[in-house]
């Protein structure tokens, strides 16, 4: 078990625990949830490339948008609907205080949340 020189827990600021892969991840998972009583999951990593754990709760999966872009011009994360994008959105206010808004995808790719009004 080996702990991110590059990812870091979003509330805690703590090195997060690497996974070389969803298997060994899976089981630590499986161990956490049977001996700490603790609901997590694991996710690839975009920034390492590696696996990490998250608590279920926090889960909201999404892929790059392929048709839409951000204001810096990276790829929009598109989420599969509107709650799991209500979720993040809410994930990402209480953590730094950003309000964001839900919005479906033009090109009928998902959700996506954007701090503008139209």
């Amino acid at each position: 078990m080996m702990k991110s020189e590059t990812c870091f827990g979003k509330t805690s600021g703590k090195p997060l625990t690497q996974y070389y892969d969803e298997e060994e991840a899976q089981g630590a998972a499986d161990y956490s949830k049977e001996f700490y009583g603790d609901d997590l999951s694991p996710y690839h990593c975009s920034k390492c490339d590696l696996w990490h754990l998250s608590p279920k709760s926090r889960q909201t999966p999404s892929q790059k948008c392929n048709r839409c872009t951000g204001g810096y011009g990276v790829e929009k994360e598109s989420y599969r609907s509107k709650l799991e994008a209500r979720l993040r959105a809410d994930i990402i206010y209480d953590e730094q205080g950003i309000s964001l808004r839900v919005y479906k995808c033009k090109y009928g790719f998902g959700w996506h949340l954007t701090k503008s009004q139209f």
